[in-house]
């Protein structure tokens, strides 16, 4: 117990932080649960279009994700310092680069989203429908790209009220304008698959726009405007991208993994991507509140090492580490709980039902290792400045393991479908042991501060 915290402060702290990040993840759970039942309404074939060309954006999302981490693992140290210049001038880098790969992603998803989708099926019809999905849906990533990096970033100097506000309003602009276009209501045109990818640029447009009222009006701690993007900056560059690159690296190449197993069992069966979808619904339910510690963990983290404070930082790898184990157990019971009435609700075949309540029994043991996977990579390893080690984790997992494991039993062995999904999930024991071997070794806490020109 002795190497564990036993603040009271700290717990109400975390709480703090998790409880509005978890909401968060409630509300895009939500948001996904209400695509894919509106979505699965229309058949198999719709819902794996959807599905599959969601793909882009996840790999968008993942860039997203690992430069705005990799800023906050430098904006939680400075913050912990209390160098807010600094923080806003990382947080204005961290934009502008977001910013530039939305462009890129948008054009290239938006002239070739056909090439795109046959990347990951066969099917012509599935196709056909998705790259409509696709070439649409494109036009939210710019929006998207800056509300969410900016959302993510101030989280590291402990703002999370914003973001879950930003969410829940884009879940009620994104669940009325999927019902009014998908199903043509209230006079809007029946767009079908389509009308989702409408709903869902209008969505991405509300939450840019609260945070452009936000920082313009608002926002006081960092004074950070986004005139601040059109500004120069040097000196923090090669900091910046020290330690954004390997998480964009980790990020980059785990999505890049998902994605390739995404294009396996989209080559297997649109059955087996309609059932993998309604399951990866019940597991995104299962680990809001892993995500939620996850990310409340980096935030205090990265200040508390910012503070100078190692041994309490250890202390606190330890004891999260130890909750993570605990939380993880809970989102086992959840996935058991609820697959039954997850599967009832889809207007799928039986086949696909079946095979989504088999998946989710795997993913119920899975999302015990998946909880102390992301607490240690995403909170406590980038939090306290271990971006590197994180990044040969995934790295190595994903296509030493995961992959190729994967492509063995889906192409060579030709095993059953459920077989082919445990082999995908082959690699969360070895993440779980490296991981832990580092954490209680303590030798990850690396203070990336410095003293910078103001």
């Amino acid at each position: 117990m002795k190497n564990l915290v036993r603040d009271r402060d700290f717990y109400k702290h975390l709480a703090a932080i998790a409880i509005p990040l978890s909401l968060q993840n409630i509300i895009s759970f939500g948001v996904q649960m209400m695509d894919t039942v509106m979505v699965g309404s229309l058949g198999d074939t719709a819902l794996s279009a959807a599905n599959l060309a969601g793909q882009p954006f996840f790999v968008f999302m993942v860039f997203n994700f690992g430069l705005a981490s990799g800023g906050a693992v430098l904006i939680a140290q400075y913050w912990g310092r209390g160098d807010v210049h600094v923080c806003r001038r990382v947080l204005a880098i961290s934009m502008r680069c977001i910013a530039i790969t939305a462009i890129v992603f948008t054009f290239v998803c938006k002239l070739f989203p056909t090439q795109i989708l046959s990347l990951f099926s066969r099917e012509h019809e599935v196709i056909a429908l998705g790259a409509d999905y696709l070439s649409i849906v494109s036009y939210s990533y710019i929006f998207n790209g800056i509300a969410s990096s900016y959302l993510m970033s101030i989280r590291a100097i402990e703002n999370v009220k914003l973001s879950t506000f930003v969410y829940t309003v884009s879940f009620f602009v994104n669940v009325f304008f999927n019902y009014c276009f998908i199903f043509g209501k209230f006079g809007f045109p029946e767009m079908g698959l389509a009308g989702a990818a409408v709903g869902t640029v209008i969505a991405r447009i509300s939450e840019f726009i609260i945070v452009l009222i936000y920082t313009s009006f608002i926002e006081k701690k960092l004074g950070f405007k986004l005139r601040n993007l059109l500004e120069q900056e040097r000196e923090l560059l090669p900091d910046y991208f020290r330690h954004s690159l390997p998480v964009v690296g980790s990020e980059l190449i785990w999505s890049l993994a998902s994605v390739t197993q995404a294009a396996i069992i989209g080559r297997i069966g649109s059955s087996f991507v309609a059932a993998n979808s309604i399951a990866n619904v019940v597991q995104q339910l299962a680990m809001v509140a892993m995500f939620g510690i996850g990310n409340a963990t980096a935030v205090i983290m990265g200040k508390t090492v910012g503070e100078g404070r190692r041994d309490y930082a250890r202390k606190i790898g330890n004891t999260m580490t130890l909750m993570a184990f605990a939380i993880g157990l809970c989102g086992c019971a959840i996935v058991l709980s609820l697959r039954g009435v997850a599967v009832s609700i889809y207007n799928v075949t039986p086949e696909t039902r079946q095979l989504a309540y088999e998946i989710m029994g795997v993913m119920a043991i899975a999302v015990i290792g998946n909880a102390i996977e992301i607490t240690s990579i995403t909170g406590i390893l980038r939090g306290a400045g271990d971006t590197r080690f994180a990044f040969a984790v995934d790295a190595s997992c994903a296509w030493l393991i995961s992959v190729p494991m994967g492509l063995l039993a889906g192409f060579v062995w030709r095993l059953p479908v459920l077989a082919v999904f445990i082999c995908l999930r082959t690699d969360i024991p070895i993440r779980i042991t490296l991981c832990l071997t580092r954490i209680l070794r303590g030798k990850y806490i690396k203070n990336v501060t410095r003293d910078i020109s103001s």
